[in-house]
């Protein structure tokens, strides 16, 4: 405790503190978010289907009815102190509602505010201070609030030792008209200037205080700016009003409560970023889950590991009783095995990258002797297998069709122990749920066509985080893909953001800590078992994973504690996402600084070549700055990072986001 906070306690001989925002704070961006809440938590009730109206509008409504019942106060007794119950008179009248609902409204925005309180650590400990130093000590809070609900929300908060509570409506006196102080005083037969008032409120704690013969001190908290989450993909705007009321109500606590502080970098960005990000995800997991529910759901490596350890609560909560089992699968060990055509449009990422390979190293990936197919590769037009491939070199695209037969062999003779691994998993189950990070739907469609023979009456659906336009390839009939924040490549500007470098923050911070899946073995038990790869470079990256995705954990420990037993189907949204696309498209420098150095596979299915998202451009030329930006992952990143300060160099930037 501060020394100068002691001293002023010591020399007086009341303590008067503020409760809201002083000693006990809510969970949300700013008390009137509580009514919104009231709104979601009632929009799935048999109510909503009878007075759907009055439930849609109570936000709003709810509001109106405490101004007008002030107002009417005011005009009846120059005053405009008014009570719970009087506010809901007059949204009785406003809204026509019956006594039995109106019961409703209130019981509901009680218990919400009393879920939702948390305690300012600081304020137990001064009033540790002043009982030890034998003073005594009250709260005093200008509120419609019962007196005997505040003391309620005190004692929840552990402000049990106190010698009374003081709520303006009661008495009809305030702290912002310096009223309360002045019958504080007489209360306990004390002079103002006894009296040490400790509060948040610049002009109610202090300067009234201040005015009214009392000691004051202001007791301010770093608060986040007062904003509403951006809405994406043209969404309601109650949606996202209430999303980010609830996303800075639990950054506000994190902070509060010094969890910003205690944190690394990585984890604050996990924290603030990815947190509410991953619980939008597992929302509409949920909620889709709870809708189709499927006979089990695979989650699939190695993007699915966060979601993997987290979403079994999700369900829990809502009493979803599902399989749910991560199989460790990727596109290099489904790919090939599942080929029984030439997949023209499944192929192209198997030889395209940000960097440049041989010939011999694309074929060793795809599990052909390079030296066996020697006269097939000058056929296709290189000059030797020693020859480095151009990303999408249509050469390399002539080879491979050349030498379809052989990757048909080399794939039939994977097929059997892929197949068995995934079986299984995947047993007698009529209806199978698939959850992964998405984009175009490859190991789907690889699934589909490993299991389509044996299980002919096998319904799948895949639930990705986001899908390109380019998923639409992988489409089979009676089967089915979803995208949450970005469905086959809507909304535009979220793909766009996406492409330009979101697709490589999010495969970052989703990364599991093993390596990925380079194909299957038959294991001691008889059973199959994954093949992982080993790489030590991949191994930094993904510990750095492993603390972001610490503080998204916190996060999501947050949110289930207060916000875990509302319906997932009214808190579905794309603005948990909206400060991920921010961070993607407008980092700040420090962002774009500290992810700008992660790397990133190369070319899909391996991880032993990494290049930066958003390298420092170090070259003295300013010329090649376009080039280096057309390189880079994430552009954003690069233009924040390497901000471009000569007319030349400007000329290139525009050149390369052409």
């Amino acid at each position: 405790m501060d020394a100068s906070i002691n001293s002023t306690i010591s020399r007086h001989d009341l303590i008067s503190l503020d409760v809201f925002d002083t000693a006990i704070f809510r969970a949300i961006a700013h008390p009137t978010d509580v009514f919104a809440l009231v709104k979601l938590r009632l929009m799935t009730t048999t109510e909503a289907l009878h007075h759907p109206d009055t439930i849609n509008a109570f936000p709003e409504m709810r509001i109106h009815a405490e101004e007008q019942a002030r107002e009417r106060k005011r005009a009846a007794r120059n005053s405009s102190e008014v009570t719970f119950g009087e506010i809901y008179e007059e949204f009785a009248r406003l809204s026509g509602a019956d006594a039995s609902l109106i019961d409703l409204l209130k019981r509901t925005e009680l218990e919400l505010e009393e879920a939702l309180v948390y305690p300012n650590q600081s304020i137990h400990e001064l009033i540790s201070f002043a009982r030890s130093a034998g003073k005594r000590v009250i709260f005093c809070s200008d509120m419609y609030l019962p007196a005997a609900t505040v003391e309620k929300l005190l004692a929840r908060c552990g402000f049990t030792d106190h010698d009374g509570v003081f709520v303006s409506c009661h008495k009809a006196v305030s702290k912002s008209d310096g009223t309360m102080f002045r019958h504080i005083a007489s209360h306990f037969n004390v002079l103002p200037a006894r009296i040490a008032h400790f509060g948040d409120n610049e002009h109610g704690d202090y300067k009234m205080a201040k005015a009214a013969g009392c000691t004051a001190v202001h007791l301010p908290h770093e608060r986040l700016p007062d904003k509403v989450l951006m809405n994406i993909g043209h969404e309601k705007a109650f949606s996202g009003h209430a999303v980010g009321a609830i996303i800075r109500g639990l950054i506000s606590k994190w902070i509060i409560e010094g969890g910003s502080k205690a944190a690394d970098r990585w984890e604050r960005i996990g924290y603030r970023i990815f947190g509410p990000l991953f619980t939008g995800f597992m929302l509409w997991l949920t909620d889709l889950i709870t809708q189709t529910r499927p006979d089990r759901v695979l989650l699939l490596a190695r993007d699915s590991w966060f979601v993997s350890r987290n979403l079994g609560r999700f369900l829990k909560n809502h009493k979803i009783d599902v399989p749910c089992d991560y199989v460790y699968v990727s596109r290099a060990a489904l790919l090939l095995a599942s080929m029984t055509d030439f997949p023209t449009h499944r192929l192209w990422h198997l030889y395209s990258g940000k960097s440049n390979r041989t010939v011999s190293d694309h074929l060793r990936r795809l599990g052909l002797a390079p030296g066996m197919h020697a006269a097939a590769v000058r056929s296709a037009g290189f000059e030797s297998l020693d020859e480095v491939v151009k990303s999408n070199d249509p050469k390399m695209h002539k080879l491979l069709a050349t030498l379809f037969p052989a990757l048909l062999r080399e794939g039939s003779a994977r097929r059997p122990l892929v197949t068995e691994y995934l079986e299984q998993y995947v047993g007698d189950a009529r209806k199978l749920a698939l959850v992964d990070i998405g984009w175009c739907g490859n190991m789907q469609g690889s699934i589909l066509r490993l299991l389509g023979a044996a299980h002919r009456s096998l319904e799948v659906k895949g639930y990705y985080l986001g899908l390109h336009k380019e998923a639409h390839d992988n489409d089979y009939p009676g089967h089915s893909m979803r995208g949450w924040i970005t469905h086959y490549g809507q909304p535009d500007d979220c793909n766009r953001a996406l492409l330009e470098g979101g697709v490589e923050l999010l495969e970052f911070a989703m990364a599991a800590p093993h390596g990925t899946t380079l194909g299957y073995r038959r294991a001691a038990d008889g059973r199959v078992e994954p093949v992982l790869e080993e790489n030590t470079q991949d191994a930094e990256y993904c510990a750095l994973a492993a603390r972001v995705q610490k503080g998204a954990e916190q996060f999501l420990d947050d949110f289930m504690k207060y916000f875990g037993d509302f319906p997932a189907e009214v808190l579905i949204g794309r603005a948990w996402a909206a400060d991920f696309y921010r961070l993607a498209s407008e980092p700040t420098r420090e962002e774009a600084e500290l992810l700008g150095d992660l790397t990133h596979s190369d070319i899909a299915g391996s991880t032993q070549k990494r290049l930066p998202l958003a390298p420092a451009f170090t070259s003295r030329d300013r010329g090649l700055y376009g080039a280096e930006l057309g390189r880079a992952y994430w552009k954003a990143g690069f233009r924040v990072r390497n901000r471009p300060n000569t007319p030349k160099a400007r000329l290139n930037e525009s050149d390369a986001r052409a």
